[in-house]
């Protein structure tokens, strides 16, 4: 079993939302007749926390493990939450040294929390909700059998979700189109394996 903690910045590189200028001066953007446009979403940077809990089904440190991923992710006027069951296949190259390859998964819930500032000075808070997938490979080095130094190379981080905000559902029968996240992650940090 092993624990992971980590640490690193997050780049946006896509991402799409409807915007509100369509129905400006109408009900409301998504209502009959109203519809929503789509500009970018997510292309801001982040940093962001990682921890890791897991087991290897071998009982050693390589093979398959399956365990729990929490992130948090703190950006311009913006906050992120992530919990994910993960699954890691760790490959030893060489059987006397502790270095494993780890490709890596994770499906799960992803909370976004955002603050935006209308063109009046008001600010407004949105609360998003959206599945969340992250794949990639990543780099350990055992320490005495104890230790873990690891890094995760630049991993994808996508999250997919129904986009709630300023004009959307204010009238009934709106409908609020999806949103779309694409992120690189590039992590480095220690742990432990017990």
């Amino acid at each position: 079993m092993q624990f992971l903690f980590g640490l690193g910045p997050s780049w946006g590189i896509g991402g799409s939302s409807y915007y509100y200028d369509a129905g400006y001066y109408g009900p409301g953007c998504g209502a009959p007749g109203f519809p929503c446009r789509y500009g970018s979403f997510g292309y801001w940077g982040s940093f962001k926390l990682t921890q890791e809990f897991s087991g290897h089904f071998s009982g050693n440190a390589s093979g398959p493990a399956l365990g729990i991923l929490l992130n948090e992710e703190f950006g311009y006027r913006r906050f992120g939450f992530v919990v994910a069951p993960k699954f890691t296949y760790d490959i030893q190259p060489k059987r006397d040294l502790g270095l494993y390859i780890s490709p890596n998964v994770s499906l799960g819930y992803h909370l976004l929390s955002d603050r935006w500032n209308y063109y009046n000075g008001a600010y407004y808070h949105y609360t998003n909700h959206a599945a969340n997938l992250q794949f990639g490979v990543g780099l350990k080095l055992m320490l005495d059998d104890r230790w873990i130094v690891w890094l995760q190379f630049p991993q994808f981080d996508m999250s997919f979700g129904p986009r709630y905000g300023y004009g959307c559902g204010a009238v009934p029968g709106a409908y609020c189109p999806a949103f779309f996240i694409a992120r690189l992650n590039l992590l480095l940090g220690g742990g432990v394996s017990f």
